[in-house]
């Protein structure tokens, strides 16, 4: 019977395929007699470059900022670029040709007779810039213009208006080429590698400032000194220690001053209504307390809050002025420690509070996710959360504009997101252990760059780790036992040396731009190991190094670390050899094998396909791989 089915499937299959070949050869044929293609609105591109926050913000502020627009040659979409050097950095990636094709047509806005200015380091024009081919404009580079720091290199189709913006504005002028030659900088998904160990390494030094603030000396003792402890921070002396003795007390206090609120086995009661600590005072350490009585408001009262005037007022209200078991806002250097929360609504609310860690903190939220918020929730500055337990909620870990956070060594348990990352860019998500997330165990959201997610380990969750924006790093993480493993809508982003164990589907790769790397993962047990949804071909190889699939088969394996013909998790045949005998006899096929290898040299060749050129022989992350299989099989899970 199985021989019989065998024989079947080739024979269909094998038709199939060979429509295929003659159908989407065609479909990419590009006609090089045929004239340049008129440039589209911004809005219809897919759109790449700098991050959502840096756009928003940027263009409330009046500013106005160059954008790019490129027609490939094997590519069905115009991609757009916010930032002439985040084009540029596009064009130079050395796999683009393989992924795209060549360049057919490349415009930038034009800023010719648009009379830009200077104001305030902020590019401003007085009508919005047209279209014009790059080939036939000059730049002008090294101006005060600037957009998150960053230069802004403003496109003239007008070499005497190119020359008045520079006399205005400063900078130098040159061509195209010129501008490809020295281009501006970019960072890219390599450099946050790099840098891991340098956050690592600030939120190190962080934690050492804030620690200090335990070694205060004792100024009041509540209930000695003082008869409450509103009344022993009102008598504290700054830069000493109110010392709260076991017990539990009944007050919701207001921290004005430079202190440190020490309790010693105390319990703090709100009963029930507003926040219990509220943190008005820079350098205010909060440590030794179990909290109850939080107030269940997820929002302000009155809808007020500060940040009336920013792009995102509506989002800071509606998420930064609830109910928590201790808040800070726009104050700086606050050290929340061995604090225990049990909270319907936010466990630790930060907003603009530079400088502040979290740390040893277990947070009780809700048992349903929809009836709770934040486990800690920080908005506006960088933080560190780390060392901490939160349990139910509806977030672990809440981010929106709070790029440069640390969040590593936590456990999160049972909630919608473990982590959740909302207009946040430049953060480190480390070590961290999510289990049984309604949705998924880390997300990242809403176009930010250069995040770093390493070392986390996900399961037992409907989805893994969900990543967005461009220019990550995600690397060294376990992902098992999941609906969706990893879920990229990402670009430029790379995806190395972590393992997918035993998940519904192992990669879901979403993005239409296929520009991210992915290289030295380990796909083994999963229902599915990776599925695509529209795009060009996903190239999942990197200098002639791919990933490791359990059940790539290779009938003539040598010594090598690659097998030595390409593997398609999407090909209706490859995606079953690691569950079907009928799949490995069909891949040998003379006529499959040569589609398979016309299929890895082609780019745009089909559609939601996902071919790895070398597909490793071994393992690439064996020593995990072996403690996640060894964890599995005995019911253990790091949890």
């Amino acid at each position: 019977m199985r021989s019989t089915d065998t024989r079947r499937w080739q024979f269909v299959t094998v038709a199939c395929v060979a429509f295929l070949l003659v159908a989407s050869v065609g479909s990419f044929v590009v006609d090089l007699g045929s004239a340049r293609p008129d440039p589209v609105a911004y809005d219809e591109t897919v759109k790449l470059g700098l991050s959502a926050e840096v756009e928003q913000t940027a263009e409330h502020a009046g500013a106005s900022i160059p954008r790019v627009e490129v027609f490939y040659s094997q590519y069905e979409y115009v991609v757009g670029y916010t930032g002439v050097g985040q084009a540029i950095a596009a064009l130079d990636d050395p796999g683009r040709e393989r992924q795209f094709g060549y360049p057919l047509a490349v415009y930038a806005s034009d800023y010719a007779g648009r009379s830009p200015r200077c104001v305030g380091g902020t590019l401003v024009t007085a009508t919005n810039p047209d279209w014009a081919p790059v080939t036939e404009m000059r730049f002008v580079i090294g101006s005060d213009a600037r957009v998150a720091g960053d230069q802004v290199v403003v496109p003239f189709s007008s070499s005497s208006d190119a020359a008045d913006f520079a006399a205005d504005c400063g900078g130098r002028i040159v061509d195209w080429d010129g501008l490809r030659r020295d281009p501006p900088s970019v960072t890219g998904a390599t450099d946050v590698a790099s840098a891991v160990d340098d956050r690592r390494d600030a939120a190190d030094r962080r934690t050492a400032t804030a620690r200090r603030l335990l070694d205060r000396e004792v100024s009041v003792v509540v209930g000695r000194d003082a008869p409450t402890i509103r009344a022993a921070v009102r008598t504290a002396p700054p830069d000493t220690t109110v010392v709260v003795p076991p017990g539990t007390y009944a007050e919701r206090v207001v921290v004005n001053r430079s202190i440190t609120l020490r309790g010693e086995g105390a319990t703090l009661s709100g009963g029930g209504n507003g926040t219990v600590v509220d943190v008005r005072a820079d350098d205010v350490a909060v440590t030794g307390f179990t909290i109850r009585g939080v107030g269940n408001a997820t929002r302000s009262a009155d809808g007020s809050g500060d940040g009336s005037g920013d792009w995102d007022a509506q989002i800071q209200r509606g998420y930064g002025g609830g109910d928590a078991g201790v808040v800070a806002r726009n104050v700086s250097g606050v050290y929340v420690r061995n604090v225990t929360v049990h909270t319907p609504a936010n466990g630790v609310l930060l907003r603009r509070t530079p400088g502040t860690v979290v740390e040893g903190v277990a947070v009780n939220g809700t048992a349903e996710w929809a009836d709770g918020f934040m486990g800690v929730i920080a908005m506006n500055a960088p933080v560190v959360v780390q060392d901490s337990v939160i349990d139910g909620g509806r977030d672990g870990v809440y981010l929106h504009r709070a790029g440069g956070t640390v969040v590593r060594n936590n456990t999160f348990r049972g909630q919608r997101f473990g982590v959740h990352l909302m207009y946040t860019s430049d953060t480190l998500v480390a070590d961290n252990v999510a289990r049984g997330q309604v949705s998924s165990g880390l997300v990242v959201m809403t176009r930010p760059s250069g995040n770093a997610i390493v070392g986390n380990d996900v399961r037992h969750a409907n989805g893994g780790i969900f990543v967005g924006g461009a220019h990550s790093y995600v690397a060294d993480n376990v992902v098992a036992d999941t609906d969706r493993g990893l879920v990229s809508y990402a670009t430029q982003t790379t995806f190395e040396h972590n393992v997918l164990y035993g998940n519904g589907v192992g990669f879901a790769v979403s993005t239409v731009v296929p520009s991210n790397r992915v290289v030295d993962n380990d796909f083994v047990a999963n229902d599915r190991h990776a599925t695509a949804g529209a795009g060009a071909l996903r190239l999942f190889t990197h200098e002639g190094r791919g990933n490791y699939w359990e059940g790539a088969y290779d009938p003539t394996p040598g010594d090598g670390p690659t097998l030595d013909r390409a593997y398609a998790p999407t090909d209706p045949i490859d995606r079953r050899l690691h569950r079907t005998d009928a799949a490995v006899t069909l891949r040998s096929a003379p006529t499959v094998r040569a589609i398979r290898s016309f299929r890895g040299t082609t780019p745009g060749f089909r559609r939601g396909s996902i071919v790895d050129t070398a597909p490793l022989a071994r393992p690439a992350n064996p020593a995990t791989l072996a403690r996640v299989r060894n964890e599995t099989g005995t019911g253990g899970d790091r949890s």
